[in-house]
């Protein structure tokens, strides 16, 4: 049974590789030809006058022009010579077990289209996916210390798709890394800490930044959230929104990307509104806040703790030198924003320590930026493997809880060389934190 399937499918094999010229030849050049009386029709042996114009040269409807190398018969030849009909043209493809025709639409294969051919061959474009089976089984097949999933929310977009609109923070620029870099008077640190469980209730929930590259806006005002609800002891408690980042700040091009010292400055010149009064969109709609609007002019709900009218402000943004500044700094005053560069594989993430695995050499990711929360230890055997904690922001489905955990001190991804903080101009009836800020001591 076994060999008469092999020989049925090679016999289909040879027969198309026969017939495709043939199509090819009926499709270009109908006739007729040796149809035609005009020009003697079929003759006998070899008979140089018996040919056609066709093209620019000459076709042949004598018996000589049927060799079996090199052959110049007219295109209807067989039918009309030999009694031979046309082979019907083949128009059906298959594709990953899907039968599908030239007029049907496009199947989709992951992220890329397929469409079927004349000659009956399938071709699928070749973009790079987002993730795929076979970036799957490598991660899942080693010990890389984290596991891989196949979301759907990725799975049929393309790896542009993801860098583009998953991501958004541009790559640091001087002003960056030209900031106030802060050296912690660092005391003792604890070998974990987790922001969540120091100050419950005032580190703000994970949100899905959807197809819009607006890292930039979302992890920024949502450390300036954490902030405030922090140093304000619980008297603000508030989900800042990065709507108004997007829709606002012109410098920036809103869900195609911005820099992370342009949403700062703009928080520490004007300020935002909570997410309530001005929510998410995922796009950069028209902006709302004009010259010398407040909480009031902008029909918010007010604060019911503390007298605010005006717009959430930070103070001036500063960055962390090392791994235990960053350490005291979180200890101390609550979630950082890090930029971090994301690979491919790190869109597959669903728990443990993620290290880049190397999956592909091509692959130079992209800029996002993430919250840190805290950190700890996790040991196996004599080995001490140290992480990060840190919130993305793309949603509670993703990683573990919408949160990930990192190695720390190797400065994985670039996540540690550009660490920034700023502290929140809570309400307060005498001098602003910002301004206490400037003097503050470490």
């Amino acid at each position: 049974m076994a060999l008469s399937i092999r020989w049925s499918v090679a016999g289909v094999v040879c027969l198309l590789a026969i017939l495709q010229p043939l199509l090819a030849q009926y499709d270009d050049f109908p006739g007729p030809y040796c149809a035609d009386s005009r020009y003697g029709g079929c003759c006998n042996s070899r008979q140089d006058t018996c040919a056609v114009p066709i093209s620019t040269t000459l076709c042949y409807c004598d018996e000589f022009c049927n060799r079996t190398t090199n052959s110049d018969c007219c295109p209807d030849y067989q039918e009309i010579c030999l009694g031979i009909p046309p082979p019907a043209p083949i128009l059906g493809c298959h594709h990953n077990g899907i039968y599908f025709t030239q007029f049907d639409a496009p199947i989709k294969d992951n992220c890329n289209l397929c469409r079927c051919q004349p000659n009956g061959q399938t071709l699928c474009d070749r973009d790079v996916c987002l993730v795929d089976e076979h970036l799957l089984h490598t991660i899942n097949s080693g010990y890389n210390g984290w596991r891989a999933t196949n979301y759907t929310e990725f799975w049929g977009r393309k790896l542009s798709d993801g860098l583009d609109l998953r991501l958004g923070t541009f790559e640091p620029t001087y002003p960056v890394k030209a900031m106030t870099r802060l050296t912690n008077r660092r005391g003792e640190l604890a070998r974990s800490f987790d922001a969540r469980d120091q100050w419950p209730g005032f580190v703000t929930h994970v949100v899905d930044q959807g197809w819009c590259g607006s890292s930039w806006a979302v992890s920024t005002t949502s450390v300036a959230s954490d902030r405030f609800a922090i140093l304000s002891k619980g008297k603000e408690v508030v989900q800042l929104a990065p709507q108004q980042l997007l829709s606002c700040v012109r410098k920036q091009r809103g869900c195609n990307g911005g820099h992370l010292d342009v949403a700062w400055n703009y928080l520490r010149r004007i300020g935002v509104a909570n997410d309530e009064c001005y929510p998410y969109e995922a796009s950069r709609s028209k902006c709302r806040v004009h010259r010398g609007a407040d909480l009031v002019s902008l029909k918010c709900q007010l604060p019911s703790k503390v007298p605010r009218q005006h717009f959430y402000q930070m103070g001036p943004a500063y960055s962390l030198n090392n791994e235990t500044d960053i350490m005291a700094e979180i200890q101390r005053s609550g979630p950082v924003q890090a930029t971090m560069r994301v690979y491919r594989d790190f869109f597959s993430y669903s728990g443990g320590i993620y290290r880049h695995t190397q999956t592909d050499n091509s692959d130079k990711g992209g800029f996002h930026s993430v919250r840190i929360v805290g950190w700890g230890e996790e040991q196996e055997g004599y080995s001490v493997t140290k992480y990060w904690i840190a919130a993305n922001s793309w949603g509670t489905w993703w990683g573990e809880d919408g949160y990930f955990r990192i190695l720390r001190g190797t400065n994985e991804c670039e996540i540690e060389n550009y660490v920034l903080a700023s502290w929140a101009d809570v309400f307060t009836k005498q001098k602003s934190l910002s301004q206490t800020f400037a003097r503050r001591r470490y």
